[in-house]
């Protein structure tokens, strides 16, 4: 009998900032559902407030949705636990499993993420940061498919020069200079990657 492959997702709730309820500072009795459908759910902890801005460093491994299914997100929900004993939706932040799994990073791999929250009434209301990386058989993630680089809109210059003390280029480009974040293997610890 072949055993069916099978995959997870191992997120760490790092810590949110930037979070009011009713116009308010809200930093204890915070905690984090993260939703990967309607029936699978995983919660942190309940954050007492001891510093400037809530923090867990939790992990949860809420299982890996289907791809191409309706529910191709995972929904991170920061909720505050109110004095009567009631629960708030401070904020919430539905991520593309897309963001995290269709690209050409190696399917364990960590990526560190930032998402703005959204209130009820879709106003901004701050900042959950958590890493995510998937758990399982190699064999689990080959159903989802690895897109191609999307164009970035704009036409390359060709043989532009830029001059960063005088911040103008010759030729016919506007002399701004654009940065493009590239994904790059890191490995903690073993002296690869940036910052070692």
């Amino acid at each position: 009998m072949e055993k069916k492959a099978t995959s997870s997702l191992e997120i760490t709730i790092i810590s949110a900032e930037g979070l009011r309820l009713n116009g308010r500072s809200v930093r204890k009795n915070i905690f984090v559902i993260v939703r990967a459908d309607s029936r699978n759910q995983r919660s942190t902890s309940l954050e007492k407030g001891e510093g400037r801005n809530p923090s867990w460093n939790q992990k949860l491994e809420p299982p890996l949705p289907l791809p191409n299914s309706v529910q191709s997100l995972i929904t991170l929900e920061v909720q505050c636990k109110t004095s009567s004993g009631g629960v708030r939706t401070v904020g919430t932040s539905k991520i593309p499993i897309s963001d995290f799994m269709a690209d050409y990073t190696p399917p364990q791999y960590l990526h560190f993420l930032s998402y703005r929250l959204r209130d009820r009434n879709g106003e901004r209301n701050g900042i959950i940061n958590f890493s995510v990386r998937t758990l399982g058989s190699q064999s689990a993630f080959a159903a989802w498919p690895v897109l191609p680089p999307q164009p970035l809109g704009f036409p390359a210059a060709a043989n532009q020069k830029f001059s960063a003390a005088s911040g103008s280029g010759s030729g016919s480009g506007s002399g701004t200079a654009l940065g493009v974040p590239v994904p790059m293997p890191y490995k903690f610890g073993s002296g690869h990657g940036y910052g070692v």
